[in-house]
């Protein structure tokens, strides 16, 4: 990617006056007031501490860069938050989730969280994380990387995913948004579950149920439910499982209704003998669900071996409380027959073939 100059970005590069009266900010009712160059910035290095290098990613509440920490040399990746003009009194709620969730979090299967570190104003706030040069949604966009992917290199990536997946569940926190775009890697092989956005500590209170990417969306909150674990997260990671074996995502739709319709075709049509409760959820009625009696999940994996349909039939059932665990995924025969999971070497070559020439 090309680079890009520090005039793509206003805010990023100038620091706070230094001056004696302080920088110019916005009250809460947005009128002009001083305040102390002592506490401007409080412990946070400036941006100007960085160089840009490239953009790697861009969403609705973040965009990030390839970035060079000058102190230190340091490849990293650069992370600014959407903080928009009307919300200066304060952060959102999810980014403070975010930041506070990631200093809790230490594991080689989670990306690390450096600083945060601002710019000249409240809108220019960044996190300075971990730089993955690797993306496993690259993996499965470029088709002769694609076509290369065995079950050595899949144990090799969901066996990492889980590991990852076991640490942030036994630390009660549930990531909500796992997808492909969402798994990185470094320039060694080690998987790194990222963008913790949307995260969340398990809590008996409500949360949202509308969180997630929708091809990978647990049914529990597709029905609406307030109430749910750390079991959407491997709902989630089955779906990521599933795409590496069928080179394409399992539950593809571009709606929740498709979605149930997709999962019904697949998994059978859910009731209260299978799934206890799910007459209760929420946005039952919203739906209209076809009768099919039958798990059909051997059809989608007819050429794989039993123990894989196996771990797939667990990671697939509708009812949350009797999803396999994170836990329980590690000591899953799956993961100790042959083929073997790949040595990081060989799926450092298969991560690098979207990059090839």
């Amino acid at each position: 990617m090309s680079n890009i100059s520090e005039s793509n970005d206003s805010s990023f590069g100038d620091p706070p006056t230094t001056s004696e009266e302080g920088v110019e900010m916005m009250s809460f009712k947005f009128e002009p007031f001083r305040i102390p160059p002592s506490v401007q910035v409080g412990n946070c290095r400036l941006i100007t501490d960085f160089k840009k290098i490239s953009v790697i990613g861009e969403g609705a509440f973040s965009k990030v860069f390839k970035a060079k920490d000058s102190k230190t040399n340091e490849l990293v990746a650069l992370k600014k938050l959407r903080i928009e003009e009307k919300n200066l009194e304060g952060m959102p709620i999810n980014y403070l989730r975010e930041i506070m969730v990631l200093q809790d979090l230490d594991h080689e299967n989670i990306v690390k969280l450096y600083e945060v570190v601002v710019g000249r104003s409240f809108e220019s706030t960044y996190l300075v994380l971990e730089y993955c040069p690797f993306e496993l949604s690259k993996v499965l966009d470029d088709d002769e990387a694609k076509r290369l992917i065995d079950h050595s290199h899949i144990k090799a990536i969901i066996q990492q995913l889980f590991v990852g997946l076991n640490y942030l569940h036994k630390k009660f926190v549930l990531h909500r948004d796992l997808a492909v775009t969402n798994i990185l890697f470094s320039e060694t092989g080690i998987l790194k579950i990222a963008d913790f956005g949307s995260c969340r500590r398990a809590t008996s209170e409500e949360m949202t149920p509308t969180v997630g990417t929708i091809w990978y969306r647990a049914p529990e909150l597709l029905f609406g439910s307030e109430y749910y674990t750390t079991a959407i997260d491997i709902w989630s990671a089955g779906c990521i499982f599933s795409e590496l074996i069928l080179k394409e995502p399992i539950f593809k739709a571009d709606s929740d209704a498709n979605l149930i319709t997709k999962l019904i075709e697949t998994l059978g049509t859910p009731n209260e003998k299978t799934w206890p409760g799910f007459s209760e959820l929420p946005l039952i009625q919203s739906f209209t669900l076809c009768d099919q009696p039958y798990n059909r999940i051997t059809l989608k994996f007819s050429d794989e071996c039993t123990t894989c349909i196996a771990l797939i039939y667990k990671i697939f059932t509708y009812n949350p409380c009797k999803r396999i665990t994170a836990e329980e995924c590690l000591s899953h025969p799956y993961f100790t027959e042959a083929p073997k999971a790949c040595d990081l070497n060989t799926l450092v070559d298969l991560l690098k073939k979207p990059n090839e020439i």
